[in-house]
């Protein structure tokens, strides 16, 4: 497996397990001051990330008779998810952990190291991967 198609599928098994491993606990989804449709909008996004992130895995790792499809479809799965997380920083009145956890999110120099990093790594991350796996293929199909 090449480098690229490794990285693709980290992103996209993080993406299927990071909403459990993030927000299946007490300051999320089990959350006393949350109303029971946060909790409902929480679990959807566990839900999605999962979906996504599966979905994934799923293009990645099967043997259709379009890789460059699969590749492509594998990255962008849980870029949707990495991307509607960045995006929510934009809409009225959201903020990150730090808003009622703030002990739970370093800052450096003064700054929020909260989703919003998590969100760019991870598209970061697929964005490499993504190139890497065109240039792994194009390489093997000069090859042939």
């Amino acid at each position: 497996m090449s480098a690229g198609r490794k990285i693709l599928n980290v992103v996209a098994g993080a993406t299927t397990v990071g909403g459990f491993a993030a927000d299946w606990n007490r300051t999320h989804l089990f959350n006393p001051n949350w109303p029971p449709h946060a909790r409902f909008h929480d679990a959807m996004t566990i839900t999605m990330g999962a979906l996504l992130g599966a979905g994934g895995l799923y293009a990645l790792n099967r043997k259709g008779p379009d890789p460059d499809r699969d590749t492509t479809l594998g990255a962008l799965l849980p870029a949707v998810f990495w991307t509607s997380m960045g995006a929510a920083f934009t809409f009225p009145g959201a903020q990150g952990l730090q808003a009622e956890f703030p002990h739970l999110v370093p800052r450096v120099r003064g700054v929020w190291i909260d989703e919003r990093f998590a969100s760019a790594g991870m598209l970061g991350l697929t964005a490499l991967g993504y190139e890497l796996e065109r240039r792994t293929r194009r390489g093997l199909l000069r090859q042939v």
